[in-house]
């Protein structure tokens, strides 16, 4: 009896034995084989508060954009969220435009606004012309900003809206496009 119970015991410590060096033998195994390869990054850069300032020939700042996340994809197209633009004109901010998002194409001279934009003027007087839409395409080489989604604009007591909106930022002029409405209210 002494044996069978002996039998019983040792085997199977004998089998849990062979199966740990053979599980350890296979651990060595899989450490010596190449690891996989990972898989391809889309993106190559990711910022935190950003906070950029683009200078003209002279010197002097054509326009800022603060970020509060920036990532740089792999195509070099460009990705902000909660994007501030400014343009400068005679060495003062003299537009604003906000939004949720913001993408930036590879070639890097054209951004799209989108979500809630918002895009301010600031007049010597201290009146503020606010433009509200949901999406924005900004040309920085032109300087031109357009959209084709409804816009409202709010200037004191004058009120309006439209189908789309071209600004050329050199020239100041603003052209509300296609079904514009407005009306004035009494400051």
């Amino acid at each position: 009896m002494a044996v069978a119970g002996l039998k019983r015991t040792v085997i199977p410590l004998a089998a849990a034995v062979v199966v740990a060096l053979v599980a350890m033998g296979g651990l060595e195994t899989m450490q010596q084989s190449p690891p996989a390869p990972l898989a391809e990054l889309t993106y190559n850069a990711v910022a935190e508060g950003v906070d950029l300032k683009f200078h003209d020939a002279e010197g002097r700042i054509g326009y800022a954009i603060q970020a509060a996340r920036q990532i740089r994809f792999n195509d070099d197209s460009i990705e902000w969220s909660r994007p501030s633009l400014q343009w400068y004109q005679s060495g003062g901010e003299h537009w604003r435009a906000r939004a949720e998002q913001g993408f930036v194409a590879p070639a890097g001279d054209t951004v799209r606004l989108r979500g809630n934009v918002a895009l301010f003027q600031q007049s010597g007087g201290g009146e503020t012309l606010t433009l509200n839409t949901t999406v924005l395409n900004i040309d920085l080489a032109g300087e031109t900003v357009t959209t084709d989604e409804p816009v409202h604009m709010i200037t004191g007591g004058l009120r309006q809206s439209a189908a789309g909106l071209v600004l050329d930022l050199p020239e100041d002029s603003l052209l509300m496009l296609g079904g514009v409405r407005g009306s004035h209210v009494r400051p």
